[in-house]
């Protein structure tokens, strides 16, 4: 379980890291191409992943709902808005917000999905709601 952890928290470092790059491509190229950019290197990388580690895998795709395939439309989204508001609100701003949407989201997902949850879930989520507000009045808008 420890390891599970400690890969959720590089791949959250990862996000970090990564809008931090993208943000800085966006002020040169636009939040679009920035996007593209971001999406097609990480085309490339996973292309070579599949292909050596994974390509027998291929042939259950039919079997996947296309439903499913939704998500690189959503990660796509999010990587445009992301590139875009990086920049003007800060790193730090930036982060607590896309991480108080993904917990807010998460929650509603597993209490919808019922997948049972504990007093701490919302409890995290209204801590995280009130970081929004405290960082929303601790700077001055620009």
């Amino acid at each position: 379980m420890t390891f599970y952890i400690l890969m959720a928290l590089a791949s959250g470092c990862f996000v970090g890291m990564s809008r931090a790059v993208n943000a800085r491509l966006a002020v040169d190229r636009g939040s679009f191409d920035a996007s593209w950019w971001n999406h097609f290197t990480g085309f490339l990388l996973l292309t070579v992943v599949v292909f050596a580690f994974e390509f027998d895998q291929l042939s259950r795709l039919g079997a996947t709902p296309a439903w499913a395939f939704s998500g690189g439309t959503l990660g796509a989204v999010f990587v445009a808005v992301s590139s875009y508001v990086f920049p003007r609100l800060g790193a730090a701003r930036s982060a607590l917000l896309i991480i108080g949407g993904q917990m807010i989201v998460g929650l509603a997902i597993d209490w919808f999905g019922g997948t049972p949850f504990r007093l701490g879930q919302p409890a995290g989520v209204a801590l995280i709601i009130a970081g929004i507000y405290l960082t929303k009045i601790s700077q001055k808008d620009r």
